[in-house]
């Protein structure tokens, strides 16, 4: 058993080129876990957790992309796993607080609370559009036979390539959804559950990408 395993449903996205695409290991001690001519996994066990770089290509612009990750509310329509998501508030300095609850298979559903920061691409940043988070865990109260995820930390960056048509998309993520999770449920977590999610945000931001056009 381990207590790690990467449900955070803020989550990843579809390569859709056939061709192979070149990533290169985030650093020592990282493990290749999961890898297509579309999709790559690294992870890296440490004392808090579990840390994940994940790699994609989708075609789509940055734009749109990010877009379909700051569309808080509607995840439950289309992310897998995620049963309910909600903006608690807006600051002034442009972050957001957000809830977010998913029922993961084979263990108890997990639910957390984000500080998310989003940065919009411009001259001044070559174009790349970036949102983080941190958990804020004790914003609210737990919620009774839901695990509370006390460390949840990470970022999308989407950069663009071919002159913005396509987008290179790099999730990272540093958690630990508590409790006691199974082995073959954190290996679930590389090869299935962020495969999937990248498959949904990706068919999500092919799909916004054509709506625009028409």
């Amino acid at each position: 058993m381990r207590r790690i395993v990467a449900f955070a449903a803020a989550a990843v996205f579809a390569a859709t080129p056939a061709q192979a695409f070149d990533v290169k290991s985030p650093g020592p001690d990282w493990t290749e876990a999961y890898h297509t001519s579309e999709l790559t996994i690294f992870i890296k066990d440490v004392d808090e957790g579990r840390r994940i770089v994940a790699t994609t290509e989708v075609v789509a612009r940055p734009e749109i992309i990010f877009d379909v990750l700051s569309d808080f509310e509607h995840y439950p329509d289309f992310m897998p796993y995620v049963k309910e998501s909600r903006v608690l508030g807006r600051e002034s300095n442009g972050e957001v607080i957000t809830y977010a609850r998913v029922a993961p298979p084979f263990v108890s559903e997990r639910d957390y609370l984000l500080r998310v920061r989003m940065v919009r691409g411009t001259a001044s940043n070559t174009g790349v559009f970036k949102i983080e988070w941190k958990a804020i865990p004790e914003m609210q109260p737990e919620v009774e036979g839901v695990v509370r995820i006390k460390l949840n930390e990470g970022s999308w960056l989407a950069a663009p390539l071919d002159g913005g048509t396509r987008t290179r998309l790099t999730y990272t993520l540093l958690t630990n959804p508590g409790g006691l999770i199974p082995d073959f449920v954190a290996n679930m977590s590389n090869t299935i559950a962020i495969p999937e999610l990248f498959k949904a945000v990706g068919k999500r931001s092919v799909q916004e990408a054509k709506a625009k056009e028409e």
